[in-house]
């Protein structure tokens, strides 16, 4: 059960790594890419809104999981 544990904590840092990389890349397409087609899938505002909101759910995830390892 100690290990179930261990891994739930790690998956649990490793969602907030991902989500915080994830939210100041969202931040920074919204910035400095306004206007700029990517890909010719749409504006690079649009997918830093998408990287941004996916970024912070991410982190809410992490923070909501390293916390309920750490009450058990």
């Amino acid at each position: 059960m100690k290990k179930f544990a261990v891994s739930l904590g790690v998956i649990g840092l490793v969602l907030n790594l991902v989500g915080g990389v994830s939210a100041l890349f969202g931040v920074y397409l919204i910035a400095f890419k306004a206007g700029v087609e990517m890909f010719g899938w749409g504006n690079a505002k649009t997918f830093g809104y998408l990287f941004l909101c996916v970024g912070l759910c991410l982190v809410a995830g992490g923070v909501l999981l390293a916390s309920y390892v750490r009450n058990r």
